[in-house]
């Protein structure tokens, strides 16, 4: 923001507003771990959406276009000052930047980074909160979001439930999976300590804004969202490995380098193989892996058949979150 000093004819003064930047940057995820800095963001030509509760379908659908007409500025030099060491990164193609970093070796973690960059000619310096994983938790829980805890729609015939769920439906008025936000804080209660939790996601980052209102009203534990970009990487065949949920939970692991996950997902699409991926690669920090039941009978069988041939018994389908709640 800018603060602008306005005057009448004579000198007097008469207010002080604020003017918006005409960029912003933005930043989705940011947090601190004894052993690693995580933080990623975007350039931005700001056209933020306001939504609100009593919001009707044509002001949503507004608010659709502005967050998926996004304008981002790639190859924009950003100064993330961490204490005494700053990291210089630059924008991507798509206006994305990310830090991931090894810091064991630093002392004193600020609970803050400053983030400032010149985009356009137009000066933005802030300080941009983080989150803090300092200290060994024995558990956390990383988490899908459609159809885990939000009634999505993904699997309707061409994704058009989901399509008018999102485009005409204000995040206030989306529906969770019932009592998910209740087994979700009494997961994380059992222990002592922040335990952290983490929601990844297929959904691009343009409804970032969209989620965390959706997760704040609904009273879901507060933690981190981390979402994909539209590229045009998606058209590729990809192995399992290289989806970006995988990757994604796979930087978590290694910055909560000794805390073990619960994985929460669905059996709607894809969570099932790939959380069965990461615990292959990762047998001794994924405790347990549960499943809401959201129809697609053919991999619920598939499921099934897996718990019956498994000598293991960390794979739950559930069809209501009550069954976690004892």
């Amino acid at each position: 923001m800018v603060f602008v000093v306005k005057k009448d004819s004579f000198g007097n003064h008469l207010a002080t507003v604020m003017k918006k930047n005409k960029y912003i940057i933005q930043v989705y995820t940011a947090f601190v771990t004894s052993s690693h800095l995580y933080v990623k963001g975007r350039v931005l030509k700001d056209k933020s959406p306001i939504s609100f509760v009593n919001q009707g379908p044509i002001s949503s659908l507004f608010n659709t276009i502005l967050r998926m007409n996004s304008r981002e500025l790639p190859n924009i030099d950003i100064h993330c000052i961490f204490g005494d060491r700053t990291f210089e990164v630059v924008t991507d193609y798509e206006g994305y930047f990310e830090i991931f970093h090894n810091i064991s070796e630093f002392s004193n973690l600020p609970n803050s980074i400053r983030i400032e960059s010149i985009v356009k000619g137009e000066d933005i310096r802030f300080d941009q909160p983080l989150r803090m994983y300092l200290y060994d938790v024995p558990f956390g829980i990383i988490s899908d979001i459609d159809d885990t805890i939000l009634v999505s729609g993904v699997r309707s015939f061409f994704k058009l439930r989901l399509f008018f769920n999102t485009i005409f439906i204000n995040p206030f008025r989306r529906k969770p999976i019932t009592h998910a936000a209740e087994a979700y804080h009494h997961l994380l209660n059992r222990f002592e300590g922040e335990s952290p939790i983490v929601y990844v996601s297929n959904s691009p980052w343009n409804i970032f804004d969209y989620l965390q209102a959706f997760l704040e009203h609904n009273v879901f534990p507060v933690g981190e969202v981390i979402l994909r970009d539209m590229g045009t990487q998606l058209l590729k065949s990809r192995d399992i490995t290289e989806y970006n949920k995988y990757l994604e939970i796979e930087k978590v692991l290694i910055a909560l380098d000794s805390t073990k996950f619960t994985l929460i997902g669905d059996t709607g699409e894809k969570d099932f193989d790939i959380y069965l991926a990461i615990h292959s690669k990762y047998p001794e920090r994924i405790s347990r892996i549960i499943l809401h039941n959201a129809g697609n009978s053919k991999k619920i069988e598939e499921i099934k058949n897996y718990i019956l041939n498994s000598d293991d018994e960390f794979v739950t389908i559930v069809d209501d979150y009550k069954e976690l709640i004892i």
